[in-house]
């Protein structure tokens, strides 16, 4: 490898010697994509999309790498199709990138026919930007905008082992996880992001009910929710706890809940619900007396609806 000039100038990433392919044309095959590429490997990506997996007259060449970057319930289908037409062969490893589903489950019946199967998630939240074609997916510009990336890998032995050795290019955190333990793990990471978005949407529309607009509202929860990651970030939990509940604020969690409850009896519901489980991290804390917290238990209990 070419020594740099200067001391500042970036060293070029060194070559990979495995091929890599990915199925899927959305977020996190672009993502991928990008990443791989930076960190020296030598990637195709193909989706249908793109026509045939092979042009005319060109002769199939297996990767040693198949990447199943698509929807949950296509990658079985993905996955034969790839082997069918030589994309994959018994010197390949396929990884899906499904959190919460165990690679047996999706990719068993295949083994005979691979050098092994897996699984390889990104703890990260992707999603579509929009129209614009310089940016289709939200994701990193380079190896580096994974760094510290904790990435669940699932799989037989060789499976394992491609995943972490991806996992090591990108610069992530590896999670070497057990099949049964997929269900806890995926419920955690969509407990801390997609529920955490619908919270914010919920919010939004209650700061709309109360006369600012939607944008406004959206922009200031989200420096508000940022606020909150940056105070777990340096406080930890159950430290970064706030609100009425932490400070045993009874009767400022009833005025809540009696106003939810007149905009939404299902609002209210998820209102209560969060509340419960932050009564017990504010008794963790211990910021507020017992009495204080207990009264808010009261109110809690009091307002669970008779059906």
């Amino acid at each position: 490898m070419t020594t740099p000039l200067f001391a500042d100038e970036p060293s070029p990433p060194p070559e990979r010697p495995h091929r890599v392919l990915i199925v899927g044309a959305g977020p996190i095959g672009q993502t991928l994509d990008r990443a791989l590429t930076h960190a020296g490997y030598k990637v195709r990506s193909w989706s249908r999309s793109h026509g045939p997996l092979w042009a005319e007259g060109v002769t199939p060449s297996a990767a040693e790498i198949v990447i199943l970057a698509v929807r949950d319930d296509a990658i079985t289908q993905a996955a034969e199709y790839i082997i069918k037409h030589g994309g994959a062969d018994a010197g390949s490893v396929l990884l899906h990138c499904a959190g919460g589903r165990p690679p047996s489950q999706l990719l068993g019946a295949l083994r005979p026919h691979v050098k092994g199967i897996g699984l390889l998630h990104p703890l990260r939240s992707f999603v579509h930007q929009g129209a614009r074609a310089d940016a289709d997916a939200a994701g990193p510009r380079s190896e580096h905008e994974l760094l510290g990336t904790v990435m669940a890998i699932v799989g037989d032995t060789a499976g394992i082992a491609a995943g972490k050795e991806l996992c090591e290019a990108l610069s992530g955190v590896p999670l070497l996880l057990a099949e049964d333990r997929l269900p806890l793990y995926h419920a955690a990471a969509v407990l801390a992001a997609g529920h955490v978005a619908t919270l914010l949407d919920i919010a939004i529309h209650l700061l709309s009910r109360a006369g600012l607009p939607r944008a406004d509202g959206q922009r200031a929860l989200v420096e508000l929710t940022a606020s909150v990651l940056r105070n777990i970030e340096q406080v930890g939990l159950p430290q970064a706890l706030t609100g009425p509940v932490a400070r045993g604020d009874a009767h400022t969690v009833k005025d809540h809940l009696d106003a939810l409850n007149q905009l939404s009896c299902q609002v209210g519901d998820v209102y209560r619900v969060v509340a419960e489980s932050s009564l017990d991290v504010a008794y963790r804390k211990g910021a507020a007396d017992d009495a204080a917290l207990a009264a808010v238990g009261n109110v809690l209990t009091a307002a669970i609806p008779r059906r």
